[in-house]
């Protein structure tokens, strides 16, 4: 059979009227991830928007060069996605102009010396690639504030408008290459967070949308600590960067369920660059001190049509203060919505920069008002250090009013920069320390209340209490700002002169004994925070292999993103590190893995299922090796990190329970170091010091959970004990997390001889609802250990029958075992109802007039009923009759004709199928 790819390029190089029936060539996406709004997959390769290739079929075919494909971008409703076409270019090569045409290796059309521009050339060197240069150096900063008078008008993919939400936001935007961070800050009005954030073109087509769901780890704490939302738009194609560029791009906030994707309302802005970011310290988020009360209700239009009283109105400021002998402050602010359309050209406008908590104010000013909608205002004033501490921790107001309109003020409060930033720094020894040598890595970042979050790690330092403290370090200037007390932990008011040489990537880490020189140091440097799940950097340790220089340390991020791509980025100072690589190294089935990842900073878009089990469950190593590929210089063990179950393999073979076989038992701490930790095929969970395989269930008897092993993390939920009835009181031993019934006065408890079910064992008189996964605990059966025999019986609980239909039955929980009916509230027919008897009459007295037993209860000499069966409910084609103690059952059967029109007339008619004789030929003479 022709392989699948080689089927489509036949059908490729077909005529015409073939082809219409035929597909192009396409990549094939595995099942396990999301397609990629901005990229096309070819293979396993994944193609930028607007590239162009020839078909690769690998071998024997190798390169078709007369097969030319595009990641064209193809409108799907409102939305912008990417799409590869592939085209036979055979007959588009033109007539060549000499008598002796050449066709060139690498070409598909024969060609003349001079002749340029066939179909069969590649166009590498896009005129993009002039603004990535631009980007890394003049284009870096953008920022966008999302207010209801904002230009664009988000459509849902039936083209209605969507509401524009209330409040304020404000976000900023890094470009650095080839991705763009971005970070949001939404207003106080805001109780409910967005569901995505999207970027769009000016028409409105959604280029990206990006969920903002919580992501576990470094990130949602993150969040949580500064009230910002993080995340980043990998490899941003040449296409869009050229929309940054010129302004035509747009960011929306998209409210709506998470599992439809439906969008109640939205809120947008556009994307500008803004140089002042380059230099921020400090923001604020302004929003209308008395906002629009009915605003919530209106539909979404354009700028145009807003008046001057619709939409709510606002704005941010970047903020940049100046330490020193003689403080400064320098603002500049974008707003809008403040002026109506009539106002005269002459009004003012009015900065005022206050401290509520002394009833102080700091600037006011007043500046000629530049435009109608949009606003950019730049303020500077020297202030005193007093004022410099007040605006470091979050205590200064700002406002900006119109003098003629002061109704329509907008206000917020300074806060640290908006951009989504936290500062690292491997930990470097100042000297030639004795073996072992000391090695460590800083992490530090501000909260939302200006305080300084920290987290110092180090090893082999020598020192019991080492001495922590930050220091500027300005070339041979150096200027002690702050001491840390712990290694871990909050500074609450940390100096004013911290954040400028922290900002400036002059703040240096110095870990030291009593007295002299420092033992380790490190420059904080900046890392933006991306939305993909990580738990942190990784300290990059030196290994035993080579001669690695003592003052050469490292560390390393890993993280892995909703669509199963693999990033890692590795910091490392010291010597020249010329010609080395860096190798991602996995443990399965005992042997070594590894994969070559290449320069300081990358990613892995299609890493194995090994290799995400393996980041999953801690068992990932990242290694820097030297330029023979073999010896490594340093070494770490990747920190465990939640990768998203859809990008997770299926759990291989039966899940375990109760009830089955169990797997062997688990290897001990010891044995998992001789066997390269363990097989990520299966993987294990770790709990405590115990080690537990994948499926596997066992009981924590200190906090009474029952436990399972899924995909290398432990999910417990707490014991369900079942009612028991004993001759004598329950005993609860040490150890145990229910009561057990001896039934005896006179035996001594005794863990000997216990029952083993499916591996696991039981103390004798205990019982215990089976575990099964991955519905939990089934407590419609109990197994009961006896304490004499030590046999296990497991014994269901029998459910009465049903008195009505399968379909009106219902369960009153998800945990119930039986269905039971539902109440029927209405009133008892006349001959039902006893007449002449106060009370109904008993089962023996029914039976004594001549009445039947009957599995829903006795019957009545005479009465008919329909019987019920518990797994099809009540059989209303069957009539069952007591007549003198005995019972009598009819199906209700209909003659030829009733059967005919058994549909129309009657479901119940049974009826005699006759089957159509056929005719037999005779056997041959």
């Amino acid at each position: 059979m022709l392989p699948a790819l080689l089927v489509l390029t036949l059908a490729a190089l077909a005529p015409a009227a073939a082809r219409r029936h035929a597909p192009y060539l396409r990549e094939d996406e595995p099942a396990r991830r999301t397609a990629r709004t901005a990229e096309c997959l070819f293979g396993k390769q994944a193609m930028e928007l607007g590239s162009q290739w020839f078909a690769d079929l690998g071998p024997p075919f190798g390169i078709m060069y007369c097969i030319k494909c595009e990641c064209i971008a193809v409108q799907k409703k409102r939305r912008v996605v990417a799409k590869v076409h592939c085209r036979n270019i055979k007959n588009e090569c033109p007539e060549p102009t000499c008598e002796t045409p050449v066709l060139l290796p690498g070409r598909c059309c024969k060609t003349c010396p001079g002749d340029v521009n066939y179909p069969d050339l590649v166009q590498e060197d896009m005129p993009g690639d002039v603004i990535i240069e631009e980007a890394d150096h003049n284009m870096k900063h953008f920022a966008s504030f999302l207010t209801g008078r904002s230009p664009l008008c988000v459509q849902r993919d039936d083209m209605t408008g969507v509401p524009v939400a209330p409040g304020v936001a404000a976000a900023r935007f890094t470009f650095r290459r080839r991705h763009l961070y971005w970070s949001v800050l939404l207003s106080p009005s805001m109780k409910t967070r967005p569901r995505a954030l999207a970027f769009l073109d000016r028409q409105g087509q959604v280029l990206l949308e990006q969920s903002l769901k919580k992501i576990p780890g470094i990130h949602a704490t993150y969040e949580e600590k500064t009230d910002k939302l993080c995340g980043v738009w990998r490899r941003v194609p040449r296409q869009y960067k050229t929309l940054l560029r010129d302004g035509d791009l747009h960011v929306a906030l998209l409210w709506g369920d998470e599992t439809s994707n439906s969008i109640d309302s939205a809120l947008s802005g556009r994307i500008d660059r803004y140089p002042a970011l380059s230099s921020e310290m400090f923001t604020s988020l302004l929003e209308p001190e008395n906002p629009p009360t009915t605003f919530s209700q209106a539909t979404c239009r354009g700028s145009k049509d807003l008046d001057h009283e619709e939409g709510w109105w606002g704005g941010t400021a970047v903020i940049t203060s100046v330490a020193g002998a003689a403080p400064s402050l320098y603002m500049a602010i974008v707003f809008n919505g403040i002026f109506p359309k009539t106002v005269n050209t002459s009004d003012l406008v009015r900065v005022v920069l206050t401290l509520p908590d002394k009833n102080q104010t700091i600037i006011d000013q007043r500046v000629a008002k530049p435009n109608y909608d949009f606003n950019l205002l730049e303020v500077s004033t020297p202030i005193s250090a007093a004022e410099l501490r007040s605006l470091a921790r979050g205590r200064l107001l700002l406002g900006i009013e119109s003098v003629e309109n002061p109704q329509r003020r907008i206000s917020g409060s300074v806060r640290q920069k908006g951009t989504c930033e936290l500062f690292h720094t491997p930990l470097v020894a100042e000297r030639t320390p004795a073996a072992p040598s000391p090695e460590g890595l800083a992490l530090v970042y501000i909260d939302k209340e200006g305080s300084l979050v920290y987290d110092i790690q180090m090893e082999n330092v020598g020192v019991v209490d080492p001495k922590i403290t930050l220091v500027e370090e300005q070339g041979k200037r150096h200027l002690q700002v702050e001491i840390l007390d712990t290694r871990v932990g909050v500074l609450a008011r940390p100096s004013a002169r911290i954040f400028q040489p922290l900002y400036d990537e002059q703040l240096v880490v110095h870990i030291a004994g009593d007295a002299g020189p420092p033992i380790l140091r490190g420059r904080l440097t900046s890392r933006l925070m991306p939305d993909a799940a990580g738990s942190g950097p990784a300290l990059l340790r030196r290994t035993t292999q080579a001669r690695v220089p003592n003052n050469m340390a490292g560390l390393a991020w890993l993280s892995v993103d909703s669509l199963c791509g693999l990033y890692y980025e590795a910091a490392v100072t010291g010597s020249s590190r010329s010609r080395s690589t860096w190798w991602l190294e996995t443990h399965a089935g005992g042997e070594d893995n590894a994969r070559e990842l290449g320069g300081d900073e990358g990613w892995v878009l299609e890493p194995s299922a090994a290799e995400l089990v393996a980041i999953h469950i801690g068992a990932a190593f990242l290694e820097l090796r030297a330029q023979d590929n073999v010896t490594a210089l340093l070494r770490t063990r990747a920190p465990q990190i939640s990768v998203p179950t859809s990008c997770l393999p299926a759990v291989p073979g039966p899940i375990d329970n109760e009830l089955s076989p169990k797997y062997p038992p688990s290897p001990s701490a010891d044995q998992l170091s001789d066997y390269g930790l363990y097989r990520l095929s299966v993987g294990y969970c770790k709990q405590g010091e115990k080690y537990y395989k994948l499926g596997e269930i066992w009981t924590d008897t200190e906090t009474c959970s029952k436990c399972v092993c899924v995909m290398g993390t432990p999910k417990c939920e707490p014991v369900q004990c079942p009612h028991v009835n004993c001759l004598v009181p329950t005993i609860l031993p040490p150890g145990h997390c229910c009561p057990i019934c001896t039934n005896t006065t006179s035996a001594a408890w005794s863990e000997n001889g216990s029952c083993v079910l499916a591996g696991q064992s039981y103390a004798p008189g205990s019982s215990w609802h089976p575990y099964l996964v991955p519905g939990g605990y089934d407590t419609c059966a109990i197994c009961t250990c006896n304490y004499i025999t030590k046999q296990i019986h497991c014994p269901r609980v029998q459910c009465p029958p049903l008195r009505c239909s399968e379909k009106d039955a219902f369960r009153p929980d998800k945990k119930a075992c039986c269905r039971v009916c539902p109440e029927n509230k209405t009133k008892k027919s006349d001959e039902e109802t006893p007449k002449d008897q106060g009370t109904p009459k008993t089962a023996e007295e029914i039976l004594a007039e001549g009445g039947c037993r009957f599995p829903d209860g006795p019957l009545p000499n005479g009465k008919e009923v329909h019987p019920s069966i518990h797994s099809h409910g009540e059989q209303r084609c069957v009539t069952c009759r007591c007549k003198d103690g005995e019972v009598t059952c009819v199906r209700k059967r209909c003659g030829r004709a009733a059967c005919q029109r058994r549909r129309r007339v009657d479901a119940c008619c049974a009826c005699t199928r006759h089957r159509r004789q056929r005719h037999h030929p005779p056997p041959p003479s």
